[in-house]
């Protein structure tokens, strides 16, 4: 589950910021409006859905990846079921990075960094992501906790052999002693990301050092 999880966030990290930017750079475009159409089809999808559509074309018709892991799951087989888990992380995280990112374009310390001559590389990977991402970094934060907590049906469909599947077994069999495990060690997930996120804010926000 940890390592799903880990690819999971992995891929809404990159995905979901570069979409972002990319949109937001450009509001109010064709790809922008693609993106918010692309997104929005994520949000409204439940993540069962998408994991059979995902597993039946991909597994079924054009035989590029397995249906179900092995019990041992090598990385390129979690790769499948790790999109399928990040894709409504992914679509928020995609609409935040483009809306935060076509705000500060707009802002005045974005024209004076521009009028000063600065390389737009350097405006942009400096002045605009720094404060862009501060929002961002705020749901990535509690996001590591909800793919972890969120595994249950994706482990279900692709057969995984993790947390989420123990904590259905332990459902069934009135296990209160197992669950309350997994979840206060869930709870700690939360509380450690929450942490790590009040550290980063110093970094990408000067005025909180």
């Amino acid at each position: 589950t940890v390592r799903l999880a880990i690819f999971a966030f992995v891929f809404t990290v990159v995905a979901g910021i570069s979409l972002g930017i990319v949109a937001g750079l450009k509001a109010d475009s064709l790809r922008d409006r693609g993106l918010l159409g692309l997104t929005l089809l994520l949000i409204s999808m439940p993540s069962f859905v998408l994991g059979f559509l995902v597993q039946y074309f991909f597994a079924f018709q054009l035989g590029i990846a397995k249906p179900n892991v092995s019990i041992d799951p090598t990385n390129s087989e979690l790769i499948m079921p790790a999109i399928v888990l990040a894709s409504l992380s992914l679509a928020y995280v995609a609409r935040l990075t483009r809306t935060s990112v076509a705000e500060n374009m707009r802002a005045d310390y974005m024209r004076t960094a521009v009028a000063k001559g600065l390389p737009r590389r350097r405006v942009i990977g400096v002045h605009l992501m720094r404060n862009s991402l501060i929002p961002v970094v705020t749901f990535l934060g509690t996001d590591i906790g909800a793919l972890m907590g969120g595994a249950i049906v994706t482990e279900g469909i692709f057969n995984i052999k993790g947390v989420g599947q123990l904590v259905f077994e332990a459902l069934g069999k009135r296990e209160g002693a197992t669950v309350v495990g997994i979840v206060t060690l869930l709870v700690i997930v939360y509380l450690v990301c929450s942490l790590l996120v009040d550290l980063l804010y110093a970094v990408l926000d000067p005025r909180i050092r």
